[in-house]
């Protein structure tokens, strides 16, 4: 049976319901939002236990698919200054995920008043978050450190805004996107084990 570590942003994205169908399958860990704070958090819960397999769910923003749409990103990249500029790094693939299909991690949310610069550096990708990037990063830190095998990666997320500036009623657009990450959730823990 396979050990697997599953991070979250934060609660709101699968509630007191999805803590209770998930926690006997996985140990669960909220990162906190942001790509600091979701760095350090799975930094520390990968040192409490022998991780095969790293997931992480939640919710992203999209230029191309509608609310609602579940994506799973077997590439991650680092958002803003990082992707077309001198400090420009590689993207991270997860050998997992649907192929083609990519995120950005931004250090911000990306909305109407996002300059347009910006905006143009995220639209190629899939989607957007604020943690992804950290949280493969530090997966991958955390195993060259430990001299441990590197735990498979998956990314599962759903599409809660278009990137336009309406993220303010986000709580309640989760409410109706948790159903669709639980689920996706327990089918590929089910999977893994």
């Amino acid at each position: 049976m396979k050990k697997i570590l599953l991070l979250v942003a934060v609660e709101a994205e699968i509630g007191a319901q999805g803590i209770e169908q998930l926690e006997g399958a996985c140990d669960i860990c909220f990162v906190g939002v942001g790509k600091l704070r979701a760095y350090e958090a799975t930094l520390a819960a990968l040192s409490r236990g022998e991780y095969e397999a790293v997931i992480n769910i939640g919710t992203c923003g999209s230029f191309r698919h509608p609310f609602g749409t579940l994506l799973q990103p077997s590439a991650v990249v680092q958002g803003d200054i990082y992707i077309d500029s001198i400090f420009s790094t590689e993207p991270e693939l997860l050998g997992t995920g649907d192929e083609g299909c990519s995120i950005a991690s931004s250090d911000n949310f990306i909305g109407a008043d996002t300059p347009a610069e910006q905006r143009r550096l995220i639209e190629p990708h899939d989607c957007m978050d604020m943690e992804s990037y950290a949280i493969v990063r530090a997966t991958k830190f955390y195993a060259r450190q430990s001299g441990k095998a590197v735990p498979q990666i998956y990314m599962l997320k759903v599409v809660s805004d278009a990137c336009d500036g309406t993220i303010e009623d986000w709580e309640s657009r989760v409410e109706r996107l948790r159903p669709t990450l639980i689920e996706a959730a327990r089918e590929l823990v089910a999977v893994l084990k």
